[in-house]
């Protein structure tokens, strides 16, 4: 396992951004609406929910093709998710970095598992 040093090698996440934003443009999707975008992340998060399902071993179509192509859907989430923030205009980077210094400041636990309302 690589030891991390606990600090984010800024314009990572900045550089990631502005190349989704180019491929937004040489694409042709620069006309989408925020709405459509949102729509889009939700149907690839659905994808990257039945990848899921197929590894979690849960039921699945037996006449289905049951390949497993989670790596795929998490970058196709990936994508989506800064798409919307493009269209809103958001610094992913400035957000992500700020949002981590509060989550490195709170303790967490375990919560302990109640049996479903019957």
């Amino acid at each position: 396992m690589v030891k991390y040093n606990g600090k984010l090698k800024k314009g990572s996440i900045k550089k990631l951004q502005e190349y989704i934003a180019y491929k937004i443009k040489e694409r042709g999707f620069k006309d989408e609406t925020l709405h459509e975008r949102t729509l889009l992340l939700v149907e690839e998060v659905g994808e990257l929910v039945k990848e899921v399902r197929k590894i979690s071993g849960m039921y699945v179509e037996k006449n289905k093709r049951n390949k497993y192509e989670i790596g795929g859907e998490v970058a196709d989430v990936i994508n989506l998710l800064f798409e919307v923030a493009i269209k809103l205009k958001v610094d992913v980077e400035k957000e992500f970095i700020t949002k981590e210094e509060k989550n490195d400041k709170r303790a967490y636990k375990r919560s302990v598992r109640q049996p479903a309302d019957k």
